[in-house]
């Protein structure tokens, strides 16, 4: 497949040979089995493109609450307006916070509690910046540093205060999901700040899963959507559409995920098709971090006889 093709960087990463771009009726928002009726969620980086696109997939789906957080008040604003033209009974909390500040993030869920009188049932980590173009050595490192301070350091911020706003911090509950992308699987030139944010944070939530079995934990790949994120050169990729990872979020809260705890899914894989496998990802120990797969550790030979 040439690099100009539209799939380039989507069909070599899809775990199922079904190649899902736009919503499909196993996921939909409509489907019973997906409604987040009862459910509070708290949505990072949603003032606009896949954090506004999830808080009102949400929204038809009839979540009882939804807390839209981002940096610049009036884009939450304007998405909270959009989602009570979706759904006047979905109560909206809106709070201008940066993630990376952990004084932010504490008010944060103090804000939740007082506001619906409990902690939330999903959290959907979202935020995130691109700060491609230059080569490590380039520029200053706190220029590079500023990457992992959102990317990982505010998403590590959010888990963290998740876990210890619930009645029993010693076994949480509820589900956790954090917006990757595919760029962890491979290396490219003046992309390191992204890439070693993104797998960071890949690694923390398996680690988290381990330590937490009572909490749902997930990864996910939100496939390549245009946003005001997307340079010049992604455009000719951005072919998915920015509801998938909503959509996805809502299967992920629901049990009939657990087969898929701590482990990454993309929203380009079908998801029926998944569930159908289910028993061989667990027991195949599938879609886990591998360090290096050819170490007997993983599976592999090494070399030599």
């Amino acid at each position: 497949m040439q690099e100009s093709h539209p799939d380039f960087y989507t069909y070599p990463f899809s775990f199922t040979k079904t190649l899902r771009r736009d919503p499909y009726p196993f996921v939909a928002a409509e489907k019973p089995g997906n409604s987040a009726g009862g459910k509070i969620i708290v949505v990072t980086g949603a003032g606009s493109g896949i954090g506004a696109a999830a808080a009102k997939v949400w929204a038809r789906a009839n979540a009882t609450g939804i807390v839209i957080i981002g940096r610049r008040l009036p884009e939450l604003e304007k998405v909270r307006d959009e989602i009570a033209g979706l759904n006047k009974e979905t109560k909206v909390l809106v709070v201008s916070a940066d993630i990376s500040i952990e004084e932010d993030v504490k008010s944060l869920f103090a804000k939740i509690q007082d506001t619906f009188g409990r902690g939330a049932d999903v959290l959907l980590n979202n935020a995130s910046v691109l700060n491609d173009g230059k080569k490590f050595g380039e520029g200053s490192l706190g220029e590079w540093w500023s990457t992992i301070d959102i990317n990982t350091k505010g998403t590590a911020l959010m888990i963290h205060y998740y876990i210890n706003s619930q009645p029993d911090p010693k076994n949480p509950v509820g589900t956790v999901i954090c917006v990757l992308s595919a760029r962890v699987g491979f290396t490219m030139p003046t992309g390191s700040g992204y890439n070693v944010s993104k797998m960071a944070t890949q690694v923390l939530v398996e680690h988290v899963q381990a330590e937490y079995p009572t909490l749902r934990t997930f990864t996910t790949m939100p496939g390549v959507v245009l946003s005001d994120m997307t340079n010049d050169y992604w455009k000719t990729y951005a072919k998915d559409h920015a509801d998938l990872t909503g959509l996805q979020a809502l299967y992920l809260a629901q049990p009939r995920a657990d087969y898929l705890k701590g482990l990454m899914v993309s929203v380009n894989w079908d998801l029926e098709v998944m569930e159908a496998h289910k028993e061989e990802i667990v027991e195949g120990k599938l879609l886990r971090h591998t360090w290096i797969a050819s170490l007997p550790f993983y599976g592999g030979s090494g070399l030599g006889a």
